[in-house]
């Protein structure tokens, strides 16, 4: 296992990329043990933020105009969001698999998730733009968006798993549970934000709808149609 260790210099954006990366023992350290954890978190959120944006940006120009602001807000407040309203459930369901990890601790480390999966993302972004400005397929692009998303998530997820163990975690069965539950809600929160590829006449839909029934009537739409110029309209928001 690699050795618990502080930063060797200052924390900001750049150090914790590097430990995210490359040494994530020595960020676990600071969230854990270090008195810089606070500096630490807010390095976190500031390399997520841009991260989500830099592939938000990717998104908003498979169909431009108000999508160039309002994909990479969704895709930026969708994601704290949904990590915001996930972290009490991922404090009991830690202390119920019998690790004592601090509250704070713990937000840290799904800061650090949310940030390793953006700098993933933002990896990816060029890949993404590629697509966005060579096809009008909307059911290619969403579902090359969200294999790009659950490649990211599951992989910053990796993250919070390693830095439990570290601090303390035995038994990973309700962390899995957890993980599972928060891959839905990000999912789902995606559906509630939407049109994120598409463009509509309101900024945000007002039917509920389940992600999953989302993509199946988006995606069998876009086969009856023949996925024409009118993939972009407001179909990405019904």
């Amino acid at each position: 296992m690699e050795p618990l260790e502080p930063l060797p210099g200052p924390v900001g954006p750049g150090s914790v990329i590097e430990s995210l990366l490359k040494k994530p023992g020595r960020l676990v350290y600071e969230l854990s043990h270090g008195g810089r954890g606070v500096m630490a978190v807010a390095a976190l959120l500031l390399v997520a933020v841009c991260g989500l944006a830099a592939f938000g940006l990717a998104a908003g120009s498979f169909s431009g105009g108000v999508q160039w602001w309002a994909a990479p807000v969704k895709i930026m407040v969708g994601t704290l969001f949904a990590a915001m309203i996930c972290l009490p459930s991922l404090y009991i369901f830690v202390s119920l698999s019998g690790a004592d990890i601090r509250f704070g601790a713990l937000a840290g480390l799904l800061a650090g998730t949310v940030a390793l999966s953006a700098l993933l993302l933002a990896g990816l972004t060029p890949v993404v733009w590629v697509f966005s400005q060579s096809t009008e397929s909307l059911g290619f692009m969403g579902t090359l968006m969200v294999l790009a998303w659950l490649t990211a998530l599951l992989a910053g997820l990796g993250f919070l798993r390693k830095g439990a163990r570290w601090m303390g975690l035995t038994r990973g069965f309700h962390l899995h549970l957890w993980t599972l539950m928060f891959v839905v809600v990000t999912l789902q929160m995606s559906c509630a934000l939407r049109p994120i590829l598409g463009t509509s006449v309101d900024l945000l839909p007002k039917e509920k709808r389940f992600f999953l029934g989302h993509w199946v009537k988006v995606l069998g739409e876009s086969a009856e149609s023949g996925e024409g110029d009118g993939e972009r309209s407001a179909r990405g928001a019904e």
